[in-house]
């Protein structure tokens, strides 16, 4: 009651509109609605991926998993864009990294299990040892608690330890002159600060999807059986990919092909770059348009197989680094 009382002694009362605000906001020296913009927009992309990541879960309750799935890759598109997009405006905050973690739990923590869940329930019970598949359907939902507290678990982890932090004090953006890639992408990869431990959340969320989009894949032939696609082996799928998010297996990051901390997708330094940035973007969407479901299980794969030539590096390469 105490700022409620507050706002009435200086003239506040009744709760202000959203015009109202906007207005307020506007007519502060010095505020205009560019100024606005910039800082609104790495927001409005997070938010815009907790609606995808909502999205999907409506549309996995409509049995329409095709939609599904693709509101489960936006959303890790546009939460890979907001962070780059807060580095080119220059517009990274407190508020906007806190913003980004909650929304990833419900993104890459809920939503794709949720998705998997409705998708198992919906294969036939042909498969099924118990009546009316009751025992695989109560394992596949433990299976989901299982990964979405992992996947919280993970988020934690890495928002109190400062991984990030420290990750950026170990480019080589502090040097006078810019190196060459190919030095700063050899520095990078031989520190180990610059590892993630365990998989992402969002790439974890992928993982999560491959028992559901194999049966929509055209590479895979449809009649592989349900030792692909049932519902125990999409259990232990949510199962190990809940073990390798909370596990510290070091894997490669993305930060490792950046050479400053504030540097963006958005961002070149040479117009060869761009070109070549800009050609990679359109050859991924055109794979993407054609075979969504079977692009993601060729990133997936390669993201797997990229685990051990990680792990060999981590140990057998990659140096101690003593932070500051």
């Amino acid at each position: 009651l105490k700022p409620r009382r507050e706002g009435r002694a200086r003239g506040w009362s009744h709760c202000a509109t959203a015009a109202e605000l906007r207005s307020a906001v506007l007519a502060m020296p010095g505020v205009h609605l560019p100024y606005v913009v910039r800082w609104s927009l790495p927001s409005v992309l997070t938010l815009g991926a907790l609606s995808s990541g909502l999205s999907a879960v409506r549309f996995a309750s409509e049995g329409r998993f095709d939609y599904s799935a693709w509101c489960v890759v936006l959303a890790a598109i546009l939460d890979g864009l907001d962070g780059h997009v807060a580095r080119f405006l220059d517009t990274c905050s407190s508020m906007g990294f806190e913003l980004d973690s909650l929304c990833d739990l419900a993104n890459f923590g809920v939503s794709p299990v949720l998705t998997v869940f409705f998708w198992a329930r919906s294969l036939p019970v042909a498969s099924c040892s118990s009546d009316n598949c009751w025992a695989e359907d109560s394992a596949l939902w433990v299976a989901c608690c299982i990964y979405a507290s992992c996947c919280a678990l993970r988020l934690a982890r890495f928002n109190v330890s400062g991984h990030a932090e420290m990750m950026n004090k170990q480019l080589l953006g502090a040097a006078a002159a810019v190196p060459p890639v190919v030095k700063v992408w050899r520095h990078n990869v031989l520190h180990r600060q610059l590892y993630f431990q365990g998989v992402p959340a969002p790439v974890g969320a992928t993982y999560a999807l491959v028992p559901m989009m194999l049966s929509f894949s055209k590479l895979v032939d449809s009649t592989v059986g349900h030792w692909a696609v049932g519902r125990v082996w999409t259990a232990g799928a949510l199962v190990t990919t809940a073990i390798l998010m909370v596990s510290r297996v070091p894997t490669l990051s993305s930060k490792m092909l950046k050479i400053k901390s504030d540097d963006s997708h958005f961002r070149s330094r040479s117009l060869v770059r761009t070109m070549v940035k800009c050609i990679a973007v359109v050859t991924l969407l055109g794979a993407f348009w054609w075979c969504p479901f079977d692009m993601t299980l060729v990133l997936v794969l390669a993201h797997m197989l990229s685990i051990p030539v990680g792990v060999v590096i981590y140990y057998s390469l990659a140096e101690h680094d003593h932070p500051e």
